[in-house]
């Protein structure tokens, strides 16, 4: 699990493209999950997680595109 202290959607984008399954931890955001190289949605997630995890998808899909 890879803790990141700001979050920078370029960068966690890398990690979780990179290792495709597993957990990392924002400072501010708090723990997510990814699998299948995208960052998963949580149940309970506010606004602004939601609209920070759409942001990291995104720049992963644009790796591939």
């Amino acid at each position: 699990m890879r803790s990141f202290k700001q979050f920078n959607s370029l960068r966690i984008a890398k990690y979780v493209k990179s290792f495709f399954h597993g957990t990392l931890y924002v400072t501010g955001l708090g723990l997510l999950e990814f699998q299948q190289g995208l960052l998963v949605m949580p149940s309970d997630a506010g606004n602004t997680v939601k609209m920070r995890v759409s942001e990291v998808n995104r720049e992963i899909k644009r790796f591939t595109a």
